[in-house]
């Protein structure tokens, strides 16, 4: 029953942002408390008339209005901003990831497009200086279980040194060749929250958001809505034969072509059946009906470590990224519990992801083997 209401706000959403607003839709408590989990309310309450938004309102539980996107957006630029000085007063090079850099490129105005943290990459040499930026020059509180995140009152500061979490699931490295030098090689000097920033190129960030979109199975649609974004200003700048590049480049077909078809189904995303034909991976059977079920708006379990498998150069590999999926360093473990008893809380919380993983694919081998 869950699924089938996410699929339908999904449809919704999809249909409200072409301007065919589903009747049901305006005054569906359930789809507007969706949308606001999901990040997607302020765009789709900015679609929406002066006198729908009227008709809204009343059913909402908490009606919001652009004041309050406003104010929020302001206080996440503030804060960021204030990060970016502080590091370049230290002279450690930074670039932001997701946050500020998508919803001041990508949005009009920006404050449709909410984030809740502020994501930095930088080189490894850099690590203990950055740290201590962070703690002694932010006041960013250092999280005990999580070495490189940072917090100040509910904002996070995560900081990375690979782009794709590699340092986390080490086995990630072997699926694409995208790291931090690819990052700094293709930018531009430019400006975010007020101040000089450095901008990535759109050659590597078309398939960075990509893949994490997928390494988070897709479950939010803002994330397909910046991609599609995406897709419009590459279209405008003509960059798509450099976007072609760096998809073939970092190996990230198969994320990319799962994000773009369905940016382009779903979301009126200016990509070519020529383009989707160059990044399209092979599939099985079991394969294409996942990706048939993707397009049919429904959230996979497990679709991002089913898909990163497939991506995998061989078996050791699968292998390897199998085992530190399922029982990773004593690191992560650590991060998994949640605290107290490190093992028997993580043992427990694996075994509830197995037996979820298990009963969905089981599932799906019996509907596989009735058709």
């Amino acid at each position: 029953m869950k699924q089938h209401v996410f699929w339908s706000y999904r449809e919704s959403a999809c249909a409200l942002l072409a301007g065919d607003i589903p009747e049901h839709t305006l005054t569906n408590t359930d789809f507007w408390t969706l949308a606001q989990a999901d990040a997607m309310f302020p765009v789709l309450w900015s679609s929406l008339s002066t006198g729908q938004k009227e008709i809204v309102k009343p059913w909402l539980l908490n009606p919001m209005d652009e004041h309050i996107f406003t104010a929020e957006a302001l206080r996440m630029r503030n804060t960021t901003s204030r990060v970016l000085r502080a590091y370049q007063d230290a002279k450690i090079p930074i670039i932001c990831m997701r946050g500020v850099a998508v919803s001041e490129q990508l949005y009009a105005p920006s404050y449709l497009r909410p984030h809740t943290d502020i994501d930095i990459l930088f080189d490894k040499k850099h690590l203990i200086m950055a740290k201590q930026v962070a703690g002694n020059n932010l006041h960013f509180r250092p999280i005990n279980a999580y070495p490189m995140l940072f917090k100040q009152g509910d904002i996070p500061l995560d900081l990375h040194i690979e782009p794709i979490g590699s340092e986390r699931i080490q086995a990630w490295k072997h699926i694409t060749p995208l790291h931090t030098k690819d990052f700094f090689k293709y930018t531009h000097e430019g400006e975010l929250a007020g101040e000089k920033a450095l901008i990535v190129h759109e050659r590597v960030l078309l398939p960075y958001l990509c893949f994490h979109a997928l390494k988070h199975s897709f479950e939010r649609l803002i994330w397909l809505y910046d991609i599609t974004l995406l897709a419009k200003r590459i279209e405008s700048k003509g960059l798509w034969d450099e976007a072609l590049q760096g998809i073939i480049e970092y190996k990230l077909e198969r994320p990319c072509f799962y994000a773009l078809s369905y940016a382009k189904e779903h979301m009126g995303a200016p990509v070519t059946d020529k383009f989707l034909q160059h990044i399209k991976p092979k599939m099985g059977i079991i394969e294409k009906r996942l990706f048939k079920r993707f397009m049919n708006h429904e959230i996979i379990p497990y679709l991002a470590e089913r898909l990163f498998s497939r991506m995998l150069p061989s078996l050791l590999h699968r292998i390897e990224f199998w085992r530190e999926t399922i029982y990773p360093r004593e690191e992560i473990r650590t991060q998994v519990a949640g605290g107290g008893c490190v093992k028997c809380n993580f043992i427990r919380t694996r075994l509830k992801q197995v037996g979820r993983a298990l009963w969905a694919l089981s599932k799906e081998a019996i509907h596989l083997l009735r058709t």
